[in-house]
């Protein structure tokens, strides 16, 4: 069985890609193993869920891999995404956010595993991108749930702007596993042109067969169809101050 991980940082659609890829019957994706797993044990519990062992997993994980986990399958992977804090002085490389999920250790062992397959998801758009980081954090809901229609807030600038710097960095280190690993980069704005596109091309990275088409109906709902003029308070004051950064755009 070969393995695959979804890469990336927070809020950029890996739960729809995980859940699109386990739609063919030869491929398996876990969620995200080790988001709650002490530092020290992240990568080994990773290396042996990625053997085909889930007994040290969280038991929803377990649960999971039980419903979805069978022999004839021909790729076993996961989610590992990284936060992109704006705790950090002089360098986005010193945060502790970093330092506890291990960024550097865990792009060391994909570097170590020529035959493991990266996909990377990156959302481009910073404005939605601190959209979605934000709301979500107020609302409570992160994954697949609306958020409440009246929900507003006001991001901080200076905090949002170290946040873009670290997802930046985050982003780029990632991006380097193309020198490395069989690699590839899907945005997260390509999900709005529909989810079959980009199955295509994950189904084509792994050379697996295309067997079915992804229904809207069985995908995870997106949280909000709203500009992120309607939810953030000081919309005009961020996008002027990342516009001078020229970090609108990934």
């Amino acid at each position: 069985m070969k393995n695959f991980i979804i890469v990336g940082t927070q809020r950029t659609g890996s739960s729809a890609l995980g859940e699109a890829i386990a739609f063919h019957s030869k491929v398996v994706c876990g969620w995200e193993w080790t988001e709650r797993v002490s530092r020290k044990n992240k990568i080994p519990f990773a290396q042996r869920a990625l053997m085909g062992d889930f007994s040290h997993l969280a038991d929803m994980h377990k649960k999971h891999m039980a419903d979805n986990f069978n022999s004839n399958l021909q790729w076993l992977g996961y989610r590992r995404l990284f936060g992109s804090s704006d705790k950090w002085i002089f360098h986005p490389k010193y945060s502790i956010k970093s330092w506890l999920d291990q960024l550097n250790d865990h792009i060391k062992w994909f570097r170590s595993c020529p035959d493991l397959h990266i996909i990377h998801i990156v959302r481009h758009n910073n404005i939605e991108w601190l959209k979605s980081k934000y709301v979500a954090r107020k609302a409570g809901s992160f994954v697949g749930k609306a958020y409440p229609k009246d929900i507003k807030v006001k991001i901080p600038i200076s905090a949002a702007v170290r946040r873009l710097q670290a997802k930046k960095w985050i982003d780029d280190q990632l991006a380097l596993l193309e020198r490395s690993n069989p690699y590839l980069q899907l945005s997260y704005e390509s999900l709005s042109e529909g989810m079959d596109g980009m199955l295509a091309s994950m189904l084509e990275f792994l050379k697996c067969a295309p067997e079915v088409s992804i229904k809207s109906g069985g995908m995870i709902k997106k949280q909000s169809n709203k500009r992120p003029q309607e939810y953030i308070e000081n919309y005009e004051e961020l996008v002027t101050q990342l516009e001078l950064l020229d970090l609108l755009k990934y």
